[in-house]
């Protein structure tokens, strides 16, 4: 977790070094409405470990074996749509789906039975909102922002009988590259996106109610109406 968060205070810090060499050009391209579509990555996420308990007839407790679960990391596919309130600010709508597999290591059988993982394929959606401020421009057509969001988490296993919910929340920080712009018209700009996020996800499959963090990024197209 504090290795994510500096790379994200990271992130912002070096946008906000650029910033103070570029104060004098405007942060914002044309359009008020901006859709974007693309791919995501989540990194391993580790869900923590569990014990499986017995009470003896003397009311102890005796181990029979331990557990410990994670997410693998997953490729996936991303959807925004976002609409400008200031100059600089965006208020955006995001939604998200990726399939990684859920690992169950089971290990320290009291009867001495072999460690075994079992895995099981998750169907992940997620769907939320956010804000984007857009930094002073580094380039004429390059634009870094800083972003943060949250959301609803649905995670569907057990061949699809099983559905449990959660929260995300997220903070980051990327760049926006303009390939074609003007001024007026229906259709004002395309371009390329890219960007680096802290993710944490609560609930869901996880065996606890505590957040569990992992490192995000994504890449996608967008066009400016």
């Amino acid at each position: 977790m504090r290795r994510i968060a500096a790379v994200a205070l990271a992130t912002l810090v070096v946008c906000s070094m650029n910033a103070g060499v570029a104060h004098a050009q405007p942060a914002t391209h044309p359009g008020r409405v901006e859709v974007s579509f693309g791919s995501l990555w989540i990194g391993h996420q580790v869900l923590g470990t569990a014990d499986a308990n017995e009470t003896t007839p003397t009311g102890g407790q005796l181990e029979i074996f331990t557990t410990s679960s994670e997410l693998t990391t997953v490729f996936g596919l991303e959807l925004r749509a976002a609409i400008r309130v200031l100059p600089s600010l965006e208020v955006e709508f995001e939604g998200s789906y990726g399939h990684p597999e859920l690992r169950v290591a089971i290990s320290g059988d009291s009867e001495g039975a072999a460690a075994v993982t079992a895995v099981d394929t998750v169907q992940q959606f997620t769907i939320g909102g956010g804000a984007v401020w857009y930094l002073p421009r580094i380039a004429p057509r390059l634009v870094p922002f800083v972003t943060g969001g949250i959301g609803q988490l649905r995670q569907m296993h057990q061949d699809r009988i099983s559905l449990e919910t959660g929260l995300y929340y997220q903070v980051g920080g990327g760049v926006k590259y303009f390939l074609f712009s003007r001024p007026s018209g229906f259709f004002n700009a395309f371009g390329v996106r890219a960007d680096v996020r802290a993710l944490v996800r609560t609930k869901g499959v996880a065996f606890d109610d505590g957040g569990h963090a992992s490192p995000a990024a994504g890449v996608s197209a967008f066009v400016r109406f």
